[in-house]
């Protein structure tokens, strides 16, 4: 039945995010029934910078569509800071934005409604085989579906009935909060020491995004917390308010082996997004994937061929991904030239043009790592960038 392309499919999708709604919206339109599933009533908030690259504006132009109903942060320069503290900051060439996660996530609940989703405001409580489908039973309904797809993030309860879970050593958590501001466009990421992972400022409409990231069972929750707080009171030049809300939640950061062997999809289910582990490792970029994985499980659909989307994500992420996963060890904890990698670069950076023009385009979302050490060793030798010369 679901190899026919002209058959009308009941889908059920676990997960409202990015990814969960940008799936449904496409499934929709091909003429699929979609119920969408999530526990929350509408959009949300989570410890996520909010930031669309470059490379998502251009994939997805509806996103420049929405800034008067959703809207947006436009960020013209990036603020890196070392370990040691040192401090770059760069001229970003390419439009970088940050919306609240709140407004994102109902931009995309919204279309995906529009194309005729039903969204249903409850938590799936159990999913289970009914002949060659699924049943999703929520507090509330029971209902029978073709196909399941999983949009649920890291610790998916999707993916724990389909597939394995993701070990705690493919994973990061992730935690922040936000404060009230506004007017500024330049973000901040800084590296602590002895750290996989960052510290952000991402400025919204409103207010800042303060965040950290780390992988998992490197350093505890309450260390986290400790340096995230140290950060916000350097970057804010005030003290920490005595109310904030805070957020928590895991990422996937895939090590390098777990790219062979991780399943994504087959005949009559698949994962996008986060539950699928399609998270770049090194920057923790995660909303490009979300929207690419999603579309690309419709282009498996409109194939009539769901268990597409397996082969469909591995040929567009894997190799990049992987090569990120590879690098993220040396990249946050590696030396060089008798120093820490990420020292090195820095200084190099300071006195050179070039590379700082290629990691202005690699936050931006233009570089991939297969190509990032060939255009880097590339621009080192062209005298012409060195002092900043062009």
């Amino acid at each position: 039945m679901i190899a026919d392309k002209t058959t009308h499919l009941r889908i059920a999708i676990i997960g409202a995010g990015p990814a969960g709604s940008m799936a449904a919206g496409e499934l929709a339109q091909l003429g699929h029934t979609v119920r969408l599933y999530d526990m929350h009533r509408g959009a949300w908030e989570k410890p996520c910078g909010g930031g669309v690259t470059a490379k998502a504006l251009r994939q997805y132009p509806f996103l420049h569509q929405v800034e008067t109903a959703y809207p947006r942060q436009t960020i013209t320069e990036m603020e890196l800071v070392s370990p040691r503290g040192r401090s770059l900051c760069l001229q970003l060439e390419t439009e970088f934005v940050i919306f609240a996660r709140q407004t994102l996530n109902a931009c995309l609940l919204e279309r995906a409604c529009a194309a005729g989703v039903a969204f249903i405001p409850e938590r799936a409580t159990a999913l289970a085989p009914a002949g060659d489908g699924w049943r999703i039973t929520t507090p509330a309904t029971t209902w029978e579906a073709d196909f399941l797809v999983g949009a649920d993030g890291c610790t998916s309860f999707t993916r724990r009935q389909v597939a394995e879970k993701l070990p705690d050593e493919d994973q990061a958590m992730c935690c922040g909060y936000y404060l009230p501001a506004a007017g500024t466009t330049r973000a901040v990421i800084a590296f602590p020491p002895d750290f996989t992972g960052y510290v952000w400022a991402f400025p919204r409409v409103d207010h800042i995004s303060y965040g950290i990231i780390n992988a998992c069972d490197e350093y505890p929750l309450t260390r986290l917390w400790e340096i995230l707080d140290a950060f916000v009171r350097q970057h804010s030049g005030t003290g920490l308010p005595q109310e904030k809300s805070k957020y928590a939640a895991r990422v996937p950061m895939l090590r390098r082996e777990s790219w062979k062997t991780i399943r994504n999809g087959a005949k009559n289910w698949a994962l996008v997004g986060d539950a699928a582990g399609l998270v770049d490792p090194i920057t923790g970029e995660g909303i490009y994937y979300a929207l690419r994985s999603a579309e690309l499980l419709a282009q498996a659909f409109r194939a009539g061929t769901p268990e597409l989307y397996e082969q469909l994500w591995r040929s567009e992420f894997e190799a990049d991904l992987s090569e990120s996963s590879r690098r993220l060890q040396r990249f946050y904890r590696g030396r060089i030239f008798g120093g820490p990698v990420l020292e090195r670069m820095f200084q190099v950076a300071r006195f050179h043009g070039g590379v700082g023009e290629i990691l202005s385009q690699a936050l931006a979302g233009d570089i991939d790592h297969v190509t990032l050490k060939p255009r880097l060793v590339k621009s080192l030798f062209n005298p012409r960038t060195w002092f900043g010369a062009k």
